[in-house]
């Protein structure tokens, strides 16, 4: 079962001392302003939490493959939603036209070693997710003693936005939603590999009754620990691909998986005609088979979304 949230953590006592001294768990995390799609909505569910925030903002407003992003509109929303004042700004360079997702683990990297110097545990939520409730995650920072370097959270994947509070799920052949899993909370000092993935142990918080992600479909491995039992509503929803034709145009040529040719053939063939094909849309993922079998309609509750975040 999934613990209470808890706000500290206990230090080892020193040998002229009679107790434990509590000591406060720092967190941090790093936002990444390449896309405002959600963002206000992602960044103020977990906001209040934060004793630190590392904005990492590309020079000249240049992304992953060399192509301009709206960099301004991002910064634009982080200071409307840092009335604390504590997000640090931090400029560079992170391009590589031939391999992006290089530059996006690059990027990253560097957020988490700055914040390295003064947190404890790091949040790396991407601007497009909302974690409707951050206690719940935030609660298994005291797996210590368990070696856990990460902590995967299930997401559910909007695919196409039907107006308003309505989308597209990606889901499983009898309608339940399909989640992926990534790790979205890390301890100080991890090593990154790719994206958000990492060396070390991983917890990997299971939705209860999911039957359909890779993840778990797979046999256990050493390095990771599954606990089972994450009521649904808890799942971040994730708007990978619930956005405007123009966002969705946009995102895939200046994302770390953009695909060139084929990532134009998966716009116009697959993605835009949803509305009217969804129902006879089957095995649809845009890079590997099997991930993603069908799709449903549901509504994404309002009160997780900001006003101006809504289609």
């Amino acid at each position: 079962m999934l613990k209470q949230p808890a706000s500290t953590r206990t230090a080892a006592s020193a040998p002229d001392t009679c107790h434990d001294v509590p000591v406060p768990t720092r967190l941090g995390a790093y936002v990444l302003p390449g896309d405002p799609v959600w963002m206000r909505s992602s960044i103020r569910r977990y906001y209040d939490v934060l004793d630190e925030l590392v904005v990492l903002v590309p020079s000249d407003a240049i992304g992953w493959t060399g192509r301009r992003i709206p960099v301004e509109s991002c910064l634009t929303i982080i200071k409307e939603v840092d009335r604390r004042g504590i997000a640090q700004y931090h400029h560079g360079q992170w391009t590589n036209r031939d391999e992006p997702m290089r530059a996006d683990t690059s990027q990253r990297q560097v957020g988490i070693d700055i914040l390295s110097e003064s947190v404890d545990w790091i949040v790396q939520l991407d601007n497009d997710e909302v974690l409707p409730d951050p206690s719940v995650l935030l609660a298994l920072m005291d797996a210590e003693d368990e070696g856990i370097v990460g902590i995967e959270w299930p997401m559910r994947v909007m695919m196409r936005s039907l107006g308003a509070d309505r989308f597209l799920e990606v889901a499983g052949p009898d309608g339940r939603p399909v989640y992926e899993y990534a790790s979205v909370l890390v301890r100080a000092g991890t090593r990154l590999t790719d994206a958000r993935r990492h060396e070390g142990k991983v917890l990997r918080v299971v939705v209860d009754g999911d039957r359909y992600s890779l993840q778990n479909t797979q046999p256990l491995r050493d390095w990771e620990t599954r606990r089972c039992g994450l009521p649904p509503e808890f799942a971040i929803i994730h708007n990978s691909w619930g956005r405007s034709p123009a966002d969705i145009w946009r995102k895939t040529r200046t994302w770390g998986h953009a695909s060139g040719p084929g990532g134009v053939a998966y716009f116009l063939g697959t993605w835009l005609p949803l509305p009217l094909t969804w129902r006879l849309t089957k095995n649809f993922h845009p890079f590997a088979d099997n991930l993603w079998p069908a799709l449903r309609q549901t509504v994404v509750p309002a009160e997780l979304l900001d006003e101006g975040d809504r289609a």
